[in-house]
C-alpha cells in the first residue's frame, strides 16, 4: 500500500512538471531558432552592404558617347585611283561614300568628390581606333562649386570657343578651316589650370608640348624641351560671351642637314550672342578670329612626307631661307543658328583662312549651310552642304574649288 502511494506521489509530481520540462526545451529551441536567424540576417546585411559599396562605385563611373553615321557627296568624286608618293600609296578618289565619321566612347570615373579620371576613345573609317583624352582632373577643396581644377593629361587646347565644343553638339559637320589647320587633332598633352572666379568670369592657363596630336611629323613627341604656353580669358555679360586667348611656342621643322626652327604664336577672340523668340525658339551668332605666325609648308619641298632610308630628302624650296620659313596668317568665321520649333534647326556658317597674308592667292573661303532634325532625345539627322572657294592651291592641300560636298548624318548620342 505505502508503495502505491509512493508511485502515486511520483506521478503526481511528475504530471506536474512534464508540462515545465516540455516548455523549458521550447525555449530552448525557439532560442537557437532565433540565433540561426541572427546570424543569416548579419550575412544578408553584410551581403546588402558589399551590394552597396558596389553600386556606390559603379555610380561613380560614368559611360556616354555618340555615333556619327555618314554618306557624303563629292564634286570631286572620281571613279579611279590616285597613286603617289614614295613609298607609292594608293588612294581611290571615289569619295561619294557610306562612312562612320565618328565612333566615340567616355569614361569619366569620379572615386571622390575633388577627383576625376577621363578616358575617351575614338574610331572612324580614316583611323584606326585611338585615344584622343586621357587625363586627371583635381577639383579645388575650399569652394563648393569646384571652382579651380587642373588637368593633367591629354585635352582638348582651351583656346577660343570651337574647339572645346564637342562634335556632337556642333550644328554643322566640321569646325572652321582656320582651327582644323592651326589646331589639328584640337588636342594636346600637358597641363591646365582651369579658375572660375565669378559666375561671369574665367579663365584658364596652359603649359602644352605644342602642335597637337594631329600634327603630321610629331603626332605623339616633342622635339623641343620648351614648352608652348597658352592663356584664355572668358566674361559672360548676360545673353553675350566675349573671350581673348593668346598661345605662344615653337615649331621645329626636320630637314635634311639642321634642323629650322619657327615660332608659333596665336591671338584669338571670339563672340557669342544668345536670343530667344517666341514661336521659333532660340538662336545664336557666333564669331570667331585668328591671327599670329605660324609655319608656312609652301617653304619646304618634300619629296616623302615622312623620309625614309629609300628616299631620305627633305629640303627647302630653291631661294627660301631657314630663317624666313614662318608667315603670318589671318583666319575667321561667322556662324548664325536659328531653333525651328522643337524638332529643326537652321545653321550657315562663312569661314575665311588665309594661311600667308604677304602672298596674294592663297585665300580659302567657304559657306556652309546645314539643317539638323531631332527625331528624339537621342537621335538627330543634319544635311549639309559646303562650298569651297580656293583662289589657288599654292602647293598646300587644300580643297579644289569644284570641292562641293553634301552630306547626309545620322547622330546617335548616349
Amino acid at each position: 500500500m505505502r508503495q502505491l502511494l509512493t508511485m502515486a506521489t511520483v506521478g503526481l509530481i511528475l504530471g506536474l512538471l512534464a508540462p515545465k520540462l516540455v516548455r523549458a526545451q521550447s525555449i530552448d529551441s525557439l532560442a537557437a531558432a532565433t540565433q540561426a536567424m541572427e546570424a543569416k540576417l548579419e550575412g544578408l546585411v553584410e551581403q546588402v552592404q558589399t551590394l552597396q559599396s558596389d553600386t556606390d562605385k559603379l555610380k561613380k563611373i560614368k559611360v556616354s558617347g555618340y555615333v556619327q553615321a555618314r554618306y557624303d557627296v563629292s564634286q570631286a568624286s572620281d571613279d579611279s585611283i590616285r597613286a603617289a608618293g614614295n613609298p607609292l600609296v594608293l588612294t581611290p578618289a571615289n569619295l561619294d561614300r557610306f562612312h562612320i565619321r565618328r565612333a566615340r566612347v567616355k569614361v569619366n570615373w569620379d572615386p571622390m568628390e575633388r577627383t576625376q579620371g577621363v578616358l575617351y576613345i575614338d574610331g572612324g573609317a580614316d583611323r584606326a581606333v585611338r585615344v584622343i583624352e586621357a587625363y586627371v582632373q583635381l577639383s579645388d577643396p575650399w569652394t563648393p562649386y569646384q571652382q579651380h581644377q587642373l588637368t593633367i593629361g591629354q585635352f582638348n587646347v582651351p583656346f577660343g570657343y570651337e574647339i572645346e565644343r564637342s562634335s556632337s553638339a556642333r550644328e554643322l559637320p566640321e569646325r572652321s578651316r582656320a582651327e582644323n589647320v592651326l589646331f589639328p587633332g584640337e588636342r594636346d598633352r600637358g597641363v591646365k589650370l582651369f579658375d572660375r572666379w565669378s559666375d561671369r568670369f574665367e579663365t584658364v592657363v596652359a603649359v602644352l608640348n605644342g602642335g597637337g596630336i594631329g600634327q603630321t611629323d610629331y603626332p605623339n613627341t616633342d622635339p623641343t624641351s620648351a614648352k608652348d604656353l597658352m592663356g584664355r580669358a572668358r566674361a559672360s555679360l548676360g545673353r553675350i560671351d566675349v573671350a581673348v586667348s593668346a598661345y605662344s611656342g615653337q615649331h621645329v621643322i626636320g630637314l635634311t642637314g639642321p634642323d629650322a626652327e619657327v615660332d608659333r604664336t596665336r591671338f584669338g577672340a571670339d563672340v557669342q550672342g544668345y536670343w530667344e523668340f517666341p514661336r521659333a525658339g532660340g538662336g545664336s551668332l557666333r564669331g570667331e578670329f585668328y591671327t599670329g605666325e605660324e609655319f608656312n609648308p609652301d617653304s619646304v619641298a618634300v619629296l616623302t612626307t615622312r623620309p625614309t632610308s629609300s628616299a631620305p630628302v627633305r629640303l627647302l624650296k630653291p631661294g627660301v631661307s631657314g630663317a624666313h620659313l614662318d608667315a603670318e596668317f589671318l583666319g575667321w568665321y561667322l556662324m548664325l543658328v536659328q531653333n525651328l520649333g522643337d524638332r529643326f534647326q537652321a545653321a550657315v556658317r562663312y569661314d575665311e583662312f588665309d594661311r600667308n597674308t604677304e602672298v596674294d592667292g592663297d585665300e580659302y573661303t567657304r559657306w556652309n549651310l546645314g539643317l539638323n532634325w531631332f527625331y528624339d532625345g537621342y537621335t538627330r539627322f543634319t544635311l549639309a552642304y559646303e562650298i569651297p572657294e580656293v583662289k589657288s592651291t599654292a602647293g598646300v592641300s587644300v580643297p579644289n574649288s569644284e570641292d562641293n560636298l553634301l552630306t547626309v548624318q545620322a547622330q546617335f548620342k548616349f
